[in-house]
């Protein structure tokens, strides 16, 4: 999971662990990038806006690359361009924060087959 808000990656990052979900954090797309080497993770959640690197950037860098990573974006504030820009890129979804967290783990559990 990347964002840059730290609460927030702790936080899913415990329910995910209690839910036997292994998770890694990130606050850069940058940082992610660094650290995936040649793993792939099943699910990539991510703020859209970062410092550097944005979601939607990090979406396109990644599908080039030849890894079509299932991805969920979260933003502070969505529009009408911005869902557009998600759908054509392929997010699974586009989570408005604040956002409630039961809904992201059960796209979480979807995407990766397992019952909630």
């Amino acid at each position: 999971m990347i964002d840059g808000d730290q609460g927030i990656r702790n936080s899913l990052y415990m329910l995910f662990g209690t839910l036997g979900i292994r998770a890694a954090t990130f606050s850069t797309a940058e940082e992610f990038l660094d650290r995936l080497g040649g793993e792939s993770p099943s699910v990539l959640i991510t703020e859209l806006v970062l410092p550097g690197m944005g979601g939607f950037e990090l979406k396109e860098a990644l599908d080039q690359e030849g890894n079509p990573l299932p991805v969920i974006g979260l933003t502070s504030e969505s529009d009408e361009q911005e869902r557009e820009e998600a759908s054509r890129l392929g997010f699974l979804e586009l989570v408005e924060k604040p956002f409630i967290y039961w809904p992201v783990v059960e796209r979480v559990h979807q995407t990766l087959k397992v019952p909630c």
